[in-house]
Order: C-alpha cells, then structure tokens, then sequence
C-alpha cells in the first residue's frame, strides 16, 4: 500500500490540548518546554480510499516558536521528523504543514539535504486552486465587478499570495499588494511585471493600513498571530483568510460584526476520517494535507518545493476532481455561514 505523511505543528498552546488534554490545565510555558522536549510525535494513521495509508505528525513547536527559535534548531527538528517518516514509516511522499513550508525556503532546503528520499511537496499549489475556488464563489455571490471593487491581498509576495495575486489580477481588478518589506513589495510587483500585469497595482505597500478600502481582504502570510486590526477595515468587508495560523482573531470579528471572515482554502474530504482533529471543520481539512494524499494515490515521487508550477498546479486540480475533493462549504472559525450578495 501507497504510504505518506503530513507534517504539522501547534499554532499555538490551544492546538497543542488537542493531542494531550492535560495540557489544557499546565501553564502555557510549561506546555511549550514540554512539547519542544518531545520533537515530535505521530498523531494519527489512517486510511484514504483502501489505497493509501496515511500519517500526521506533529513537530513540537509553536508558530511562535518555529519564527523565534535559532533556524538550525528549527530546522533539525524538522529534518528529524522527516527522516523518521521516511526510514522508519517507509513513506513515499511527504507534506509540510502551516510554517513548516516557510521556515524551510518553501520545502527547497529539504529536497538539498543528502539524506532525503522521499518525494517532498509544501502543499501549496492545490492550496491555490482550492483558494481560486473559494475566491471565484466568493465574486460571484457578491457580484463583485473589476469596476466597483476593491480586492487586497495580505502577504501578497508569499508561494499562495503572488498566484492570488496573478489570478485576480487577470480577471482585470486592481489590486492593493501588502508585504511586510520594500524589498518583497518590489518583487510583487516585478512578478506582475513581467506578465504585463502591472497596471493592475492600484497600491503596493508595506503598511496594513492600506486595505482600509477593499471590499475584499485575502491573507496569506507566515505571521505567527493574527494581524488585522478593526480600524484597517472598511465596513462590511469580507476576509478570505487562508494563513495557517489565522491572521484574524475572534476577537475582531466580535467587535465588529459587520465583517465577514471565511476560512479559506479547506477542502470536503468525502468522507475520509483523519484520527485527528486539526481544528477545521468535521469531515473537511487543508489543502496542503489534500495535495499530498493524491501525490500518494497517483505515485507521484516528484519534489514539488519553491515556485508553484503552472502545469502542476492544473495537474491537482484535474486529481481534485477524479477523487472528489473540493472546497469545503463556507465557514468562520469552523462555524457554517451563508454568504449573501448584494
């Protein structure tokens, strides 16, 4: 049987509860040395389709932690868990999780270490067809046009955002491009360059306070927290937040109940049960978990790390449709909502 493995980590301690429920009684610090003790652990096997066999394996750092730490160390935690997948779990194909892929140059300082066998995929490029989806229903519901609609995007230059990026900008809106640095916003704006798409830029920038006038909010970015804030958004504006961890907090959408923010990027699994709850939706879960089982059930053993491939990622789309994954009904913070248009 076709074997692989997703790789995790706790967002934060409250992810951290859902493998060891003592946890939730232990203060937050003694719960991080805890964990960072463990390296990793194995947090689930399961079965998808009687074709595949499937692991998650959560490495024992925060999103907090997997920034701050020293790189080596972060990294060598991760690299451990890997070879453990592959050595000892005999997995052919192996998926990064959430901050996993960005601590590792996208997945490339992986696939450069000699020991690596196993076929490496950051998960992101169906990650970006299943956000295309939601984003598509999204404009449709709301009859956004290119004319009266204003979209940002938040992490605009990261694996996820710059195909957002290039997506939307294609379908003629203007757009307000957010990064966290001028070199990174110079890149964006390169990349839409040279697709002759920069016209399209209605504002690129380093300061949050630019989405102030979009009707349309997506967030991709390698925070560790959330990073909106009520006075960065017009009224009624709607959040497609895809970033693992969530750039938005229940907190903002309590006090303002004017906004609307979706969960983006899960996928409707058909009925497979993972053994784990990751936090989304029942019977729903990552793009990026997604990606790497129909890796293991085509017998793909390519690398897919760094750059998003156009070929591929129209390749995951046409695997999407042969095992019945799509996007998963809308959410907020795992609650169903109904989008209504204007």
């Amino acid at each position: 049987m076709k074997r692989f493995a997703f790789l995790i980590h706790p967002r934060d301690i409250s992810d951290a509860a859902r493998k060891l429920f003592l946890f939730k009684f232990l203060p937050d610090k003694l719960v991080e040395l805890i964990i960072e003790k463990w390296g990793f652990s194995v947090c689930s096997r399961f079965w998808v389709k009687n074709k595949a066999e499937g692991y998650i394996i959560g490495i024992g750092l925060t999103a907090e932690r997997m920034l701050n730490l020293p790189l080596e160390i972060v990294r060598k935690k991760i690299l451990n868990a890997v070879l453990f997948a592959q050595d000892k779990l005999k997995v052919e194909v192996i998926g990064l999780g959430a901050l996993i892929t960005s601590v590792t140059e996208g997945g490339n300082w992986l696939v450069k270490q000699p020991k690596i066998k196993s076929a490496i995929t950051h998960g992101d490029t169906y990650g970006v067809a299943v956000a295309q989806e939601g984003i598509e229903k999204i404009l449709n519901i709301c009859k956004f046009t290119s004319k009266d609609r204003k979209i940002a995007i938040v992490g605009a230059y990261g694996l996820i955002g710059r195909e957002i990026a290039k997506f939307l900008a294609k379908k003629g809106y203007p757009l307000t491009l957010i990064e966290k640095t001028e070199e990174k916003v110079n890149l964006i704006k390169k990349k839409l360059s040279e697709i002759n798409l920069e016209d399209k830029i209605f504002l690129a920038s380093t300061n949050l306070k630019d989405i102030s006038t979009a009707d349309l909010i997506i967030t991709a970015t390698s925070h560790p927290s959330a990073l909106l804030e009520s006075e960065y958004l017009k009224k009624g504006a709607i959040i497609y937040d895809i970033a693992q961890p969530m750039n938005v907090s229940p907190k903002l959408i309590k006090e303002r109940p004017d906004i609307i923010k979706i969960d983006g990027a899960y996928v409707d699994i058909n009925g497979i049960d993972l053994g784990f709850d990751m936090g989304t939706p029942k019977g729903t879960t990552f793009a990026c978990l997604v990606e790497t089982m129909m890796m293991a059930l085509e017998g793909d053993r390519d690398h897919h790390v760094g750059e998003i491939e156009e070929a591929y990622l129209e390749k995951t789309k046409k695997w999407a449709k042969k095992y019945g994954f799509f996007h998963a009904p809308f959410t907020s913070f795992g609650k169903p909502i109904f989008l209504e248009g204007p």
